[in-house]
């Protein structure tokens, strides 16, 4: 049986579960986020990849945020449900996770954008009586690094807009596009 089928499985049983819960806020809102990962469910077993199964674990953590929140008595029968889910989503993650090259990768092209961000930051509060210092890292050589990522994370199933800015138009790069690039990355590499 596959990941996806008892993820499938477990769902139908958490139904049942939040039913039977007596606070009417509460058992609307699980029912909510149950829903919500559901979606993200079928939207893993239409197109399995390291974004879906990503989208699955956010809206499980969102879903035992919840039950958190419940009297023990309500939510003594989610609990077991819930760490079986838990534990499906890893297996699917280590499944479906980047390969550790892209990762270094990753977080390679990271640390050259810090840097220029650093440096781009640093200028701003230089003494206009102390010379400029060249930029680290110019736009040319991020997007070299950034055109096999994205090939990469395209496949992983992640959008990039900000990566695909970067491609398209080096010399827009910009103090603020620098941390959105940082911050989509981040997203991919969990």
């Amino acid at each position: 049986m596959t990941d996806l089928v008892m993820l499938e499985a477990a769902l139908f049983q958490l139904r049942a579960a939040i039913a039977s819960i007596d606070d009417e806020f509460y058992g609307s809102q699980l029912s909510l986020a149950l829903n919500v990962l559901a979606g993200a469910i079928e939207s893993a077993g239409q197109s399995l990849s390291a974004a879906t199964v990503n989208e699955v674990e956010f809206a499980l953590n969102d879903l035992r945020g919840l039950a958190g929140e419940l009297s023990a008595s309500d939510a003594a029968p989610l609990e077991p449900l819930l760490e079986l889910l838990a534990g499906d989503v890893v297996d699917l993650k280590s499944a479906t996770a980047l390969a550790p090259e892209m990762v270094a990768a990753i977080r390679a092209l990271q640390a050259k954008l810090k840097a220029r961000r650093a440096a781009i930051e640093r200028e701003t509060f230089r003494d206009p009586s102390a010379p400029s210092e060249p930029l680290p890292h110019p736009p040319e050589e991020l997007r070299a690094e950034a055109l096999p990522l994205r090939e990469g994370l395209a496949r992983a199933g992640f959008p990039t807009p900000a990566l695909d800015a970067l491609i398209a138009e080096p010399a827009s790069l910009r103090f603020h596009s620098l941390g959105e690039i940082v911050s989509e990355l981040d997203v991919a590499i969990g």
